[in-house]
């Protein structure tokens, strides 16, 4: 049973109730169950938590202190942290469906992400350049109130990385979780308040789109790092481009794995079981096509379906569960209304795996073939992948550029031939022969290109997304 739990904003430094929703629930994914009304946070609570923000930015109560005090709350909070991983990794589970065993790898990166916002701020060196009468300078400032908006699916890695390298970069942050996984926010704002962070800097605000939506469109909120759907990136550009201030949208991606003529088709088989199955199918660089040499097509088919027989599907608090439920029941429809769509234009569903019984949103990883290219360009974001064969080398790259998106890509093979290849992906990061969750490198920038966002994330990137440039330097006498 999931515990009903109450959320509060952190609004000013303190705990401040939010306003229970009349009719829309939260739910419990591995039985269906209904838990405790969604929460949403009072107008009066967004004013002071709007005004608070643009009063410590004004007065540089954050960003004026020196930078190896700066660098050591963000250290403070990574030891708050330290000692509510399991809880985090314990309530994401219950609460998204994602396998205990991978929120507790996501939960354990969370204070490491605050370290190394910390270091970021030590490693600094004062920058100029040559100038007329004197040295010129450049000095990189904090935009002002930032807002941060979170996905459902790794909710509290995701809020931690933005949340950390704005508060690195100086800016008072406002943090807005999904109304559908809100709760480990709530642990993340505890572990900041434990912390010498001046009250307000770090603030908390729940609710769904009416509550992002004012927020983005405030004047006062000088940035905007929003990650999630197509539908709410778009809304949050549209908001921004009215007040020309800067937005990071990382949105979704319908993304490719590629199994070329050469490759070995047990690891590529393993590698869609991965792709499809990871956070249920529920990630921005999950599996979406799989694009195979048709002369491979059979042998790939026998080895996923060897791969997802044997797959372990069940409660996502149970350690020998390999994947769990989909988050919420509207979400499960339209999974399999988007399965029964693509079989009503014509395609074949495949699936293996055994569900649990029972009224959890469990959905069966699904393979479908004999679908046009054209249907499948669309990202469904579960555990859904069209398969489409090719064979020629143009043909291949016209299949992985056909989605209108590009963040991820997969490709199998000749590992020369495919890192060939991959360079002329345009798409944000290809993985040659293998698949991970998490980035090839914790230091290398993350990329989205067409509808998959805009901007690049990463362990630089977002810490430089949060601040403006100020160049200063003596002219002189015009001549």
């Amino acid at each position: 049973m999931v515990n009903r739990q109450i959320l509060s904003d952190w609004v000013c430094g303190e705990a401040v109730a939010t306003v229970p929703h009349e009719s829309l629930y939260l739910q419990d994914p591995n039985t269906g169950s209904s838990l405790e009304p969604m929460a949403s946070a009072r107008p009066e609570s967004i004013e002071a938590a709007l005004e608070r923000a643009v009063e410590i930015h004004r007065t540089g109560l954050w960003w004026k202190r020196d930078r190896a005090e700066r660098a050591n709350v963000l250290d403070q909070i990574a030891n708050g942290l330290e000692g509510r991983t399991q809880a985090i990794a314990e309530i994401a589970a219950a609460r998204t469906g994602v396998v205990i065993t991978q929120t507790d790898r996501f939960a354990r990166l969370i204070p490491k992400i605050f370290r190394n916002a910390a270091q970021l701020i030590r490693g600094e060196s004062e920058e100029s350049f040559p100038g007329p009468l004197g040295p010129v300078e450049v000095h990189r400032m904090p935009l002002g109130p930032a807002l941060c908006i979170a996905p459902w699916n790794a909710p509290t890695a995701i809020a931690a990385h933005k949340v950390a390298s704005s508060l690195a970069a100086g800016c008072p942050t406002i943090l807005k979780p999904s109304e559908w996984a809100p709760h480990t926010a709530n642990l993340l704002a505890e572990a900041i308040h434990e912390s010498e962070l001046p009250p307000g800097t770090f603030q908390l605000l729940h609710g769904r789109g009416d509550v992002g939506a004012k927020l983005t469109g405030d004047e006062r909120i000088r940035a905007v790092s929003f990650t999630g759907g197509l539908a709410g990136g778009r809304a949050v550009a549209v908001a921004c481009a009215e007040q020309m201030k800067p937005a990071q949208l990382e949105l979704g991606g319908n993304n490719p794995l590629v199994v070329l003529h050469d490759a070995d088709v047990e690891q590529a088989a393993d590698g869609v079981v991965m792709a499809l199955t990871r956070l249920n199918g529920q990630w921005c660089r999950a599996l979406g096509r799989i694009l195979v040499h048709q002369s491979l097509e059979k042998e790939l088919m026998d080895a996923i379906e060897k791969g997802f027989k044997n797959l372990r599907v069940g409660s996502s608090l149970e350690g020998s569960s390999e994947m769990g439920p989909l988050i919420h029941r509207g979400h499960l429809d339209n999974i399999l209304g988007r399965i029964h769509g693509l079989k009503q234009q014509g395609g074949r569903v495949h699936q293996w795996t055994s569900l649990p019984e029972g009224n959890g949103f469990f959905c069966a990883p699904t393979v479908i073939t004999g679908c046009s290219p054209e249907d499948t360009r669309e990202e469904i974001f579960g555990p859904v992948a069209a398969l489409h064969t090719f064979d020629s080398e143009d043909e291949m790259f016209q299949l992985v550029h056909q989605a209108p998106y590009g963040l991820a890509a997969y490709i199998y093979g000749d590992e020369e031939r495919a890192m060939s290849w991959s360079r002329r992906f345009e798409v944000g990061s290809t993985k040659v022969n293998g698949v991970s969750v998490t980035s090839l490198n914790p230091m290398a920038p993350r990329s989205a290109w067409r509808l998959s966002g805009l901007g690049v994330e990463g362990h630089h990137e977002t810490y430089d997304f949060f601040r403006g440039i100020g160049v200063v330097g003596v002219a002189g006498r015009a001549s």
